[in-house]
């Protein structure tokens, strides 16, 4: 039986964020990459408050029947934190963990608690604007100042629909219970990248998950935090070797 990888999009994103690796991966491996709740394709309707339990519980079937060890998990950003959460729940099932700046910003409120005010700022900030502007604000902390102005309209238009998703999904990061002790019970390999060119936010979270995860491999890549999406050349090559000398 073919080992699963199962890929895990950020917010404002679609399972296709991941087709290129997809496609270097079908070969040998059964490849999932399913579209989160409220993007892509999904209709799901999700709590509010949510967290990452409600996430996880449509994902959770697709992992019916998979063998102890067969499981390689990818995931990016808000991807990335809904992985570890997995990972924690049912670390049997995972032969490798792979994560691009997991955003579990509920880490950063006891180890970082004026970047844990930055990112809540934020959220906050989105709230108190009109879809366009809100989407707009997103986008370019990650990106850069005026990035988002800079995307064709129909682009634009396209993240202004995902935007109101983006409130659940930093309510579910900043509410997940667990502490970096719980992640100790991952104890299959993980591969932890991280981009140089990304937020402080994201960066300090990535070095706070490579001191608590027991069998770590910790990479830095000269990018942004969006990497797997505007450099997804240079991040699967990464993931792909990492993955194919497991």
């Amino acid at each position: 039986m073919q080992d699963t990888v199962l890929m895990l999009h950020s917010s404002m994103s679609s399972g296709r964020q991941w087709q290129g690796l997809k496609l270097a991966l079908k070969t040998d491996y059964q490849v999932l990459n399913p579209d989160l709740i409220g993007y892509g394709t999904t209709t799901s309707s999700y709590p509010r408050p949510m967290c990452l339990a409600d996430e996880a519980s449509l994902l959770w079937p697709l992992l019916d029947g998979k063998p102890v060890g067969s499981v390689i998990l990818v995931g990016h950003s808000f991807g990335g934190a809904l992985a570890l959460h997995i990972a924690r729940m049912r670390p049997e099932l995972f032969k490798a963990v792979v994560l691009f700046e997991p955003v579990a910003f509920h880490l950063l409120k006891t180890a970082e608690p004026a970047l844990y005010q930055e990112v809540q700022q934020l959220s906050s900030q989105m709230h108190q604007l009109r879809p366009e502007d809100a989407a707009a604000l997103f986008i370019d902390y990650w990106q850069g100042q005026g990035y988002f102005a800079g995307l064709p309209h129909v682009m634009q238009q396209k993240l202004t629909l995902q935007v109101g998703k983006v409130s659940a999904d930093f309510e579910a990061l900043s509410g997940e219970p667990a502490t970096l002790h719980d992640y100790a019970a991952i104890q299959c390999p993980v591969l932890l990248l991280s981009g140089e060119q990304s937020q402080l936010s994201a960066k300090r979270l990535a070095t706070l998950l490579a001191e608590a995860l027991p069998q770590v491999k910790f990479q830095t890549i000269k990018t942004g935090h969006m990497g797997p999406v505007t450099d997804a050349e240079l991040v699967n090559a990464v993931v792909l070797q990492f993955i194919q000398h497991l």
